[in-house]
This record gives C-alpha cells, structure tokens and sequence, in this order.
C-alpha cells in the first residue's frame, strides 16, 4: 500500500490542466481576402413543397406532427442573414451581399449551376455562396432534460470567380436544447419557432467559421505545479502575460527536478504555439517527453500527452501555411 501511495504522488499528470487559447483557422475553400460576396438562398429542392413535421418522442411508434405555420424559405433565409453577420464582423470580406432568395425572378429556370457566370456579371460579385438545402428532422422529447433535440442536414455551394469548379459543402449537425434553455417555452404539441430560428443563427455563423478565417478557441493541456516560480508563470500566462511566463518557464526547464523542468518545457510549447512558432513548440515537446525515465511506466501518460501534442502542432503547422496563402491569396482574372 506504501508503494502504490508513493508511485501515485509521482504522477506528473496529477498536476495537468485544461485552459483555451484563441487561434486563427483557415477557411475550407481558400476564398481569398477583400472581395466581394453575394449570398443567394437557391433551394433547389424547393423545401417548402413539403410541410414542417417533427416527432413526437424518440420512442419505436412516435407520432409524426405538422406545422403547416413554420416555412423552411423563412428559416434558411434566417440562416442566410446570419451568415452575413458573421462574415461583417469578421471583416474578411470587402463587401456582403444577402440576395436571399430575390435574383430568383431574374432567371428563367430558378438559379441553377449553369447561371453563375452570368450571376458574377450582375451582381459584380467575387464570391457566391449558395444555400441549396436546409432541412430539419425536429424530435420532441417529453419528460426528459433534452426536452428537444434537432438534427440538421444544409447543402452549400461556394463558386470563385475564376475558379471553373463550384465546392460543395454538407453540414450536418445535431443540436441539443436542455431543460434550462427549454424552460421559457411554453411545449405542448408543437416545438418553439424560436428555438428553431435559434439554431437557423448557430448553423449560418457555423458555416462562417469553416467559409473564411476565422478565430475560434481551443483547449490545451499545461502543467501546473507546487513550485513557487511555476505558480507565478502559470497566473501569468492565464492573464495572457505570455513573455513573462515564459522568461520563468525557460529558466524552469534548467530545473535539477526533472519533473519541474519536464512541466516547464512542455508549457514553452504552449507559449511557442500563441507565438505561431509550432516548429519551435514540437522541439520543447520533444526535450520534456526524454527528460523523465523512459522505463518508468508513472511517466507513460506524460509522453503521450506530448506525441498529442505534437500531431495537433504538426497540423497547426499546416493550417498556418494555408492560412499564410489565403490571407495574401489574389483572385484570378
């Protein structure tokens, strides 16, 4: 029992926490900086021939209900408005256009693929970004604390002008609203039309996210520890005073405790990555994953918590690199 107490004070991943960074992601299509974009509802299946219906529980035999007051054109062009929000807040583009559905009427046969040279010449757009389909299968789930859970399937289109190749995207996504956020709606029969446009807001700023650059947080793991100076580094580095922290953690990696100068090291990995410097943290991550025994199996968690690391900064890297392009990427004529 001695033995065991001993080896389980010497885990180093006793001490390993959890915090969230801030960092840029490319977008999926390389759409490239400071042009205009024209976001067109299209439709092409025409959802609204077909009427809103949801479940009525999740069990064999639920009953199918309709809604005949809830109209899919609404809630993608809802989608749509809040994909223009995103993008005009994140100021990526020169200029966001939401047609919605309104060039419709210009086009003899609705908008379909074979019109979009024309539609780059009408509406002076670089970019559009079409919403072909949205579709929810709503399940209503009674006497539970997932009173509501809505299962999405969205179509979107995105041509570049220059680009002979139009990149389809499908989103598909399964939202859950508990209890609490639940608890203002009156439910009976029929689910909360806000609820429902309130996944209409997460699914357009959604595709936002993946559509350009954008900034979204992350979580990463770094050691915290009894040591006075490491204490010091870490309410440093949680209060994003980065340099400072990392002054402590560099002269910690020097440590005569192998288990303070392992923590140290891998936490300047951490610092390298806010300083967009992945080569750099892969080469800290490597000195903390060969500073412990590597015949001891307390510290086995502790080097797979580096070679993690190390593959979520080998595609960091990559990610930076497509970044780099979009950012100074030009449009062809």
């Amino acid at each position: 029992m001695m033995m065991c107490l001993s080896l389980a004070s010497c885990l180093i991943t006793k001490s390993v926490c959890t915090t969230q960074i801030e960092i840029m992601k490319p977008g999926i299509f390389g759409i490239p900086k400071n042009l205009t974009v024209a976001l067109i509802n299209r439709d092409l299946f025409q959802s609204d021939t077909c009427t809103f219906t949801f479940h009525d529980g999740v069990y064999d035999g639920a009953k199918e209900l309709r809604d005949t007051t809830i109209k899919y054109r609404l809630l993608s062009d809802s989608c749509m408005n809040f994909l223009a929000v995103h993008l005009e807040k994140e100021g990526y583009c020169r200029k966001v256009i939401n047609y919605s559905d309104s060039l419709k009427a210009l086009f003899k046969n609705s908008i379909y693929r074979e019109t979009q040279s024309e539609l780059f010449k009408r509406t002076g757009a670089d970019i559009c970004i079409f919403l072909d389909f949205l579709h929810f299968n709503t399940i209503c789930v009674r006497n539970s604390k997932i009173p509501l859970r809505i299962e999405t399937n969205l179509l979107w289109t995105v041509a570049i002008k220059g680009d002979s190749l139009a990149h389809e995207y499908k989103q598909i996504d399964t939202l859950f609203y508990d209890e609490a956020q639940f608890s203002s709606y009156l439910f009976y029969s029929k689910p909360p039309k806000e609820l429902l446009y309130n996944s209409c807001q997460y699914l357009g700023r959604s595709f936002g996210t993946k559509a350009i650059p954008s900034w979204v947080q992350v979580d990463r793991l770094y050691y915290k520890s009894n040591n006075l100076d490491m204490r010091n580094a870490e309410k440093l580095a949680l209060n994003n005073d980065w340099l400072k922290a990392v002054e402590i953690w560099n002269k910690e990696t020097k440590n005569k405790n192998p288990r303070i100068a392992a923590k140290a090291c891998f936490n300047m990995s951490l610092a390298c990555e806010m300083e967009a410097k992945p080569d750099a943290a892969i080469d800290w991550l490597n000195k903390s994953y060969t500073i412990l025994p590597q015949n001891n199996l307390v510290n086995l968690e502790h080097r797979r918590n580096c070679l993690r690391y190390v593959n979520i900064l080998s595609t960091r890297k990559k990610e930076i690199e497509r970044l780099s392009k979009q950012l100074s990427q030009k449009i062809k004529d």
